[in-house]
């Protein structure tokens, strides 16, 4: 018995200690990448201070891929997003702001489009691999 509490409690600590660390894990990772595509294949269609539509003229080979909006390396909005549309040349991507956030005309942000969720990766790495890497500035 005395056991079987030991071990629940060491669940209960490492549980919350991964909780803390995937609540604060934007906070913490640093969005590089590897490769620049050129601006021409990226193209902000419309926005709002509460979304930003994107039109992506890049074919990545995975179906679906992490999207996100960036001011430096904080997260402003984020998720999973069909990457590919058939035979077509390019998608586009809605992506809304998180609660109490606002796009500002005039700033400039990033898109920063992976291959994983960047809370997974937080756990074994702080820094995130962005796949395409877009900076723009709202008009």
């Amino acid at each position: 018995m005395k056991k079987a509490a030991m071990v629940l409690m060491a669940y209960c600590l490492i549980g919350g200690l991964v909780s803390c660390t995937a609540s604060h894990f934007s906070a913490n990772m640093n969005y590089y990448h590897e490769r620049i595509i050129p601006a021409e294949f990226f193209q902000v269609v419309r926005h709002t201070a509460s979304e930003i539509e994107f039109e992506v003229k890049v074919r990545f080979r995975q179906s679906h891929l992490y999207h996100l909006v960036l001011d430096g390396n904080t997260p402003l909005a984020e998720g999973w997003f069909p990457a590919i549309k058939g035979e077509e040349q390019s998608y586009n991507v809605i992506l809304k702001a998180k609660p109490g956030v606002e796009f500002v005309v005039g700033k400039t942000y990033r898109l920063c489009i992976g291959e994983e969720n960047p809370e997974e990766v937080s756990i074994h790495s702080s820094n995130y691999r962005c796949t395409a890497d877009y900076e723009f500035k709202l008009d």
